[in-house]
């Protein structure tokens, strides 16, 4: 399940964090901290606060929750890939309430991927002696204790970005697989659902998808090229 998100700041998204739990909200808000302007000093203007904020938008965050079917099971690893744009396919009412959607999805780049840290271990350990990795939860770009990062090398994933989508896809060490496909809005709140992978980019997004969810993508800009008339 995809907890939607309000914006936070990337670089907070940098920094590693504790396992959150599954009711856990996607990112922690911050009350802001109380300083004193210096003696003498003009106050700081609200106004101005205002004008920063609207220049520097925080980027949007997305947590995802991880479930276990299986006891003992842990979470092995998870990759997030960035598409730019959808078509769809078709859509099939699943009973008189829920219409499941067969979307397929442009591009995919790999932007994030976390694995169990095993250390000097090649392999990962049995069901059942793992519980150390087995977090409820995974906030995208923040790094859970006891995981490594693969993708990047180094430093923090890229943020979301608006108008693009996302699929988050968590690995459990018993094998099992689950995906959430996300799309990230203007305003940088989150349009989540589950899906299940189907031919190539394609995927069946449950349920009743927003008519706005699938949009193509962006039209290439031609480079100039520097030809005089």
């Amino acid at each position: 399940m995809l907890h939607r998100a309000k914006p936070v700041n990337s670089a907070s998204a940098a920094q590693p964090s504790a396992e959150a739990s599954s009711e856990a909200s996607p990112s922690a808000e911050s009350s802001p901290a109380e300083t004193a302007s210096p003696e003498g000093g003009p106050a700081d203007s609200p106004a101005a606060d205002d004008a920063s904020s609207a220049a520097n938008p925080p980027a949007p965050g997305a947590t995802v929750a991880i479930s276990y079917a299986h006891k003992g099971d842990y979470l092995a690893s998870m990759s997030v890939s960035k598409f730019n744009g959808t078509e769809m396919i078709e859509s099939r009412s699943i009973d008189n309430q829920h219409v499941s959607s067969i979307i397929r999805f442009d591009g995919g780049v790999t932007v994030w991927e976390i694995k169990a840290d095993t250390g000097v271990f090649s392999d990962l350990p049995v069901v059942g002696s793992g519980d150390k990795f087995a977090t409820k939860s995974v906030t995208y770009g923040k790094l859970p204790h006891h995981f490594a990062q693969v993708t990047p090398d180094s430093g923090p994933p890229e943020p979301l970005e608006a108008g693009h989508y996302y699929i988050f896809t968590a690995q459990r060490a018993s094998g099992a697989l689950s995906y959430e496909a996300v799309r990230v809005e203007p305003d940088g709140t989150l349009d989540g659902y589950e899906a299940e992978p189907r031919a190539g980019t394609s995927y069946v997004l449950c349920c009743n998808v927003s008519p706005d969810f699938v949009q193509p993508p962006a039209p290439l800009v031609p480079e100039d090229s520097g030809s005089s008339p």
